[in-house]
C-alpha cells in the first residue's frame, strides 16, 4: 500500500509536534526532510490546488448578491480551472473552465453584471 499524500502531511505534522515537545528526540533536518517531502507529494498530487480558494474569492467577488460559485480542477492542463454558479435557489445559472483564474472571473463578471440576465449569456 503506498502513501498518499495527506498522509505525508499528517506524518509531518506529527513529527513537528514531536520535535517541539522533544526536540533531542527528532533533529530539525529530519523534521525539515518530512515537511519537504510532504510539500512535495501534495504538489505532485494537484499542483493547483492551493489556487482553488483564490479563484472562489474572486468569483464570489464578482457575482451577484445570492449567487455561489463552485470550484475544481480538472484533468485538461490548458484549462486546468472550472466553476459552475448557482444562484440563491441553487439552480444553476453559468458554468466556465480556463487556464487562469483572472480569465475565468472575468468572462463570468462580464456575463454578470448589470443587465445581463440571470442565465448571463450562456446556457448550462
Amino acid at each position: 500500500m503506498s502513501t498518499s499524500a495527506a498522509q505525508h502531511a499528517i506524518g509531518a505534522l506529527k513529527l513537528a509536534s514531536l520535535h517541539l515537545d522533544h526536540p533531542s528526540v527528532v533533529p530539525a533536518t529530519v523534521l525539515r526532510g518530512a515537511c519537504n517531502e510532504a510539500i512535495a507529494h501534495l504538489h505532485a498530487n494537484q499542483p493547483h490546488a492551493d489556487d482553488l480558494g483564490r479563484l472562489y474569492c474572486s468569483l464570489f467577488a464578482v457575482l451577484p448578491r445570492g449567487h455561489l460559485p463552485h470550484v475544481t480542477l480538472t484533468l485538461d492542463a490548458a484549462a486546468p480551472y472550472a466553476c459552475v454558479i448557482t444562484n440563491a435557489a441553487g439552480d444553476l445559472v453559468d458554468r466556465q473552465a480556463g487556464k487562469t483564474i483572472e480569465g475565468i472571473t472575468e468572462m463570468i463578471r462580464l456575463r454578470h453584471s448589470a443587465g445581463c440576465g440571470e442565465a448571463g449569456g450562456q446556457q448550462p
